[in-house]
């Protein structure tokens, strides 16, 4: 029997709001290294684009996730026609509320967009520049693209509260350091499909090996990073608290590593619930 809670944490994981809430997270993060209450607006705003993201990509990968990720393919099955209504749903309400808070916030906004189509659908043109039709299909440029993605997120905020403090410009590097580890976690998962369907990701081509030791490397540059930035005074002592983060991120990768890991309670409960701790650390680490 399942109750209502196995059914909102069912929804909650392989409905793709998880990995959605990571992007409101970061947000929260930037708003307190600036000094200002992260509102209720940029917080929806990061979800709905996050999440319209993710709804995107879940229905033009449903062939590939079927193999990496039966259990949430199967759960969004019943729904599969109507991801990219979501998805285009979630950019509009998006779009809508930001409108309000500026129109170089707005068309600055323009760039998720335009990122998670060329991603996850694709085009033609791009067969000629970068010798893949999606972005993802090229090696590690889908991991950079990710990564800059997010490490965009400072940058929005700054333009939401209509400042730029240096702390933000610092932060960016930070972000970017934290999420390629993870990106190339999932190719870890996703091995046998992407083999199958051709993607050239990190893993595929150069092995499980050296796709451990690059993570391992990125965890320890952006650990010292952050204490490069504490030590110079360019980002608060309190911040030394994500220093947890790549402790978390060494910890779930030793699990992956064990015999018979459960790479989908791995990757989409512990990889993406990484990115959930970074506003509560943050605000632990002023608090404390």
């Amino acid at each position: 029997m399942v109750t209502i809670s196995n059914r909102v944490a069912r929804e909650l994981v392989y409905g793709g709001h998880l990995g959605a809430l990571g992007a409101p997270s970061f947000a929260a993060s930037c708003a307190v290294l600036m000094g200002r209450s992260p509102t209720i607006a940029l917080l929806l705003m990061a979800y709905l684009f996050t999440y319209g993201a993710y709804m995107m990509n879940r229905g033009s990968e449903v062939s590939e996730d079927s193999i990496s990720s039966p259990k949430r393919t199967s759960y969004l099955a019943s729904r599969s026609k109507y991801l990219t209504p979501i998805s285009l749903t979630c950019f509009g309400f998006g779009y809508l509320i930001a409108v309000f808070s500026g129109y170089i916030f707005f068309f600055a906004l323009l760039v998720p967009l335009v990122l998670a189509l060329i991603y996850s659908v694709g085009s033609k043109k791009l067969q000629g520049v970068i010798g893949a039709r999606r972005l993802k299909d090229k090696l590690l440029v889908k991991n950079l693209v990710i990564s800059v993605s997010w490490s965009l997120i400072p940058i929005f905020v700054g333009l939401y509260f209509n400042a730029f403090p240096l702390v933000l410009l610092c932060f960016a590097p930070f972000i970017f350091l934290r999420i390629m580890p993870n990106t190339i976690f999932f190719d870890l998962r996703d091995v046998k499909s992407d083999e199958e369907y051709g993607v050239r990701t990190f893993p595929v081509v150069f092995g499980l090996s050296r796709a451990y030791k690059l993570m391992d490397a990125l965890d320890v540059s952006s650990a010292a990073y952050l204490l490069a930035l504490i030590g110079v005074r360019l980002l608060p002592f309190y911040s030394a608290i994500m220093i947890l983060l790549p402790a978390y991120s060494v910890f779930y990768r030793w699990l992956s590593r064990r015999p018979k890991p459960d790479w989908e309670f791995l990757s989409t409960v512990v990889a993406d619930g990484e990115d959930i701790l970074w506003g509560p650390l943050i605000l632990l680490g002023r608090l404390l």
